[in-house]
């Protein structure tokens, strides 16, 4: 069972109790390994059982980096951001993981609920959200806690706005030395010499791409500019799981463009660590059917992202996108033929 602690020095308020506001603030930023307060979604938790938790969550109107075009809705890849936070959390306030263990994440998934997108309609205020949370596949190790799975139902004014999990690793300080190589870490990211164009994968700034020009067609590099004041908002020795999450997001854009499409699903799963100081191959191609979860045949279309370094596949992602605009950009992008305009064949690539 676990050990349900209070919060240590770095945490904001004492255990919660009756009438407790769980908007009221956000939490410690160390528990959730985040370093800019701003960059915190998680505002509140209280344990409602060994393996059970109610945790509260806000996202801004607007948020700087995660939005959609025309900030008509919030962002759905923010619902994943949001449970990897509230694994983090409950690693530290819920299993007793110390401050300096680092967590890996395996897999990073969400789907949105019956509502769609309309649940996730940008208001005049800030979006509220309740997250009722379940840990499963518990392991734990010499009494401290190894890995767990977490499993969210995630709620806006009472109405179902989707689920999401995440299952994550947990080490300390000296076995995660001995895994990555204590004192290995490499001078500076590897970075393509040039972004793809933002327009092609639905991006205003090129600050915000993650995908660089490759002679490969369907195929981009990995672009981890380790400036990126979201993407990296920690120091990490390598590719963050949440910018695995971008650049799949961005290659199904790029694979769809002149439409610009939202994902309303997407599912993750991480099997190495991806290096910085090297290059890294996008793959993206589109897959038959409907799409993971139905929806109107035409609009939702499945698109499946390998990233693979040093010829080995080290993280797999499966979107189901849906256009952003209700599909009244041209459809003639869509025949499944793979997106050349941005190649480039004197840009290396993985083996």
């Amino acid at each position: 069972m676990p050990l349900i602690v209070e919060p240590d020095d770095h945490g904001p308020y004492p255990h919660p109790g009756p009438g407790y506001d769980f908007h009221a603030r956000t939490v410690s930023r160390h528990l959730v390994h985040r370093s800019a307060v701003s960059e915190v979604l998680i505002t509140g938790w209280q344990a409602t059982g060994p393996y059970d938790f109610l945790l509260g969550a806000q996202w801004p109107r607007v948020h700087g980096f995660y939005r959609l075009p025309g900030d008509r809705h919030h962002d759905p890849v923010l619902l994943a951001e949001t449970v990897r936070q509230a694994g983090l959390l409950i690693g530290h306030v819920g299993f007793g993981v110390p401050h300096g263990h680092e967590f890996a994440l395996d897999e990073l998934c969400y789907s949105l609920g019956p509502a769609g997108l309309d649940a996730l309609a940008v208001t005049a205020a800030p979006a509220s959200l309740m997250l009722e949370v379940g840990c499963h596949d518990v392991r734990m190790r010499h009494g401290r806690l190894a890995s767990l799975r977490v499993h969210a139902e995630i709620r806006r004014d009472g109405r179902l706005v989707g689920h999401a999990s995440g299952q994550l690793r947990v080490f300390s300080p000296v076995a995660y030395a001995r895994l990555r190589g204590a004192g290995n870490r490499p001078a500076g990211p590897w970075i393509p010499d040039a972004p793809t164009a933002p327009e092609l994968v639905g991006r205003d700034r090129a600050a915000d791409v993650v995908l660089g020009p490759s002679p490969v067609p369907g195929s981009w590099l990995l672009r981890a500019d380790a400036r990126h004041p979201v993407l990296f908002d920690r120091d990490p020795d390598h590719v963050p799981g949440m910018l695995v999450l971008e650049a799949a997001r961005q290659a199904a854009h790029r694979l769809r463009h002149p439409e610009r499409v939202v994902p309303v699903e997407l599912v993750s799963s991480f099997s190495r660590f991806i290096e910085l100081d090297r290059p890294c191959l996008v793959r993206a191609v589109r897959e038959p059917g409907t799409g993971l979860g139905g929806g109107a045949e035409g609009r939702r279309v499945p698109v499946r992202v390998l990233l693979v370094q040093d010829g080995r596949t080290a993280a797999e992602c499966r979107l189901l996108t849906e256009p952003a605009d209700g599909g009244a950009a041209r459809r003639d992008a869509l025949d499944g033929r793979p997106a050349g305009p941005d190649r480039n064949p004197g840009l290396p690539l993985a083996s």
